[in-house]
């Protein structure tokens, strides 16, 4: 896959359920309106276990089990917090991708250290902890359909 500079990404956390039945209209939503604007899809997801080789779609566009988002890429990750800012830090670099201009979607703690590595970062859905830190943070907070 080539990547031009200037292009834009959309980074999913799915790593800890974030297409939970609150969630996942909301987050379809927002996929569905970078995939229009031609930004690139990400999912960072739970690596496979110590020994089992990750499963890797034989054709066409990813797709992160049971969430139901067809993805560009899917970063896997078998560590929590740090790791998943790593992993998408790394992608960003090498796909040439400028981190202000790259989205991130999260709606667990765990999931903080991405929010913090993009310059969109989006929280969903209406976890205290996370509303809260949105709101000191002046991100935005998804409770409906909404960017």
């Amino acid at each position: 896959m080539i990547i031009r500079r200037g292009r834009r990404a959309a980074f999913f956390d799915v790593r800890y359920n974030l297409l939970s039945a609150g969630s996942a209209l909301t987050v379809l939503e927002a996929a569905a309106h970078h995939r229009s604007a031609g930004d690139l899809l990400v999912c960072v997801a739970d690596g496979p276990s110590p020994g089992v080789p990750a499963a890797r779609p034989a054709v066409g566009r990813a797709t992160v089990s049971g969430a139901g988002l067809a993805a560009d890429l899917v970063l896997y990750t078998d560590a929590p917090d740090e790791a998943g800012s790593e992993v998408v830090v790394e992608a960003m670099a090498r796909l040439g991708l400028d981190p202000a201009q790259c989205f991130a979607y999260g709606d667990r703690r765990e999931g903080l250290t991405i929010l913090r590595v993009v310059g969109n970062p989006r929280v969903v859905g209406r976890d205290p902890l996370m509303t809260e830190l949105a709101r000191d943070r002046g991100w935005p907070i998804l409770h409906t359909a909404r960017y």
